[in-house]
């Protein structure tokens, strides 16, 4: 299989206006396959900047599923041996995934790396149905066990794998924003990848953020105003169109279905917003995977308190699901 092609989510635009530059800062750097984003408020923090890029880095090296030595790697490996002591915040963000996913009603599930792997692992091909068939018996949120007060994990069979990338990029944007806040910052945006925590406002101002078409990127489908005192936002997209990889010259979105081990189809843009990012950034791909189940995505919006808006199929116009 040909190498996996990213590309970077320009759905989400955040619009700084004439806001004077010595009023807003703006800090970008790498991590995570994309390219990450700060901007706030006051006077240039160096500390609080360092500290950010450094938890970014933490992020990644303990969750992505492609570091060896990430403690994601070291479960796949050895969790279905017997249980795997791991640090607390590990467990708990398995755990919240996990019981989120249930309340997802299965349209998100960190298992479905059981059967996604073979998209990557099929030698350019694409995996028939009776070998995703035969990966099935081990995806499911059953399959996996987190007790957070022994801080272990376990799987319950051998060929159980689990991917957090549908909610480590969230989880790592909230974890900036406390490290801001923490440095006495309140107004900025964190943008990883397009998935952002807009909080505070800008000069006494809402932050406006616009939902940009992903077939024509010079139109705006929406913008939004977010931002209030102490108050703070989570946003994400997903879609077929910003990741994806290519097997015989065909491009495939790298979100899985988990009930089918197959990438969705035809699900151009589908934005969330939430109380925080690792919400939204989970529900967002709950969604995209659910969106032709127009009762999963009601329930996804009542279960996850999420608005969502989203493009698909042929539709020229964004569907605001709250209408």
């Amino acid at each position: 299989m040909s190498k996996a092609r990213f590309i970077l989510p320009f759905t989400i635009l955040f619009i700084l206006g004439c806001t004077p530059k010595s009023e807003v800062r703006t800090l970008t750097f790498s991590g995570m396959g994309t390219v990450l984003n700060i901007v706030y408020q006051g006077e240039t923090d160096s500390e609080a900047e360092n500290d950010v890029k450094a938890d970014a880095a933490a992020v990644e090296a303990d969750f992505s599923y492609y570091r060896p030595d990430s403690w994601v790697s070291k479960l796949n490996k050895d969790a279905a041996r017997g249980p795997v002591a791991v640090p607390n915040h590990v467990c708990r963000l398995i755990k919240e995934s996990l019981e989120l996913g249930e309340l997802s009603g299965g349209y998100f599930d960190i298992t479905y790396k059981s059967q996604g792997a073979l998209w990557e692992e099929n030698k350019g091909t694409v995996p028939t149905d009776s070998e995703l068939e035969s990966k099935k018996q081990f995806v499911g949120g059953d399959k996996v066990e987190a007790d957070c007060e022994k801080n272990t994990v376990k799987f319950r069979y051998e060929g159980v794998k689990i991917d957090l990338g549908g909610v480590a990029k969230g989880y790592a944007i909230d974890r900036a924003g406390a490290i801001l806040k923490r440095h006495g910052i309140s107004d900025f945006i964190v943008n990883y990848g397009g998935d952002m925590l807009v909080c505070g406002q800008k000069n006494g101002k809402n932050w406006n953020i616009g939902i940009k078409d992903p077939k024509n990127p010079q139109q705006m489908l929406k913008k939004i105003g977010f931002g209030a005192e102490n108050e703070c936002i989570g946003i994400a997209t997903s879609g077929d169109y910003e990741r994806f990889f290519t097997i015989g010259g065909k491009n495939y979105s790298h979100i899985m279905n988990p009930r089918t081990g197959k990438p969705i189809k035809n699900v151009h843009s589908v934005t969330v917003t939430g109380r925080n990012a690792t919400i939204t950034d989970l529900a967002a791909t709950a969604a995209a995977v659910a969106i032709y189940d127009e009762t999963a995505v009601k329930k996804i919006m009542e279960k996850f308190a999420v608005k969502i808006y989203s493009l698909s199929g042929d539709e020229r116009f964004l569907i605001d699901w709250q209408q």
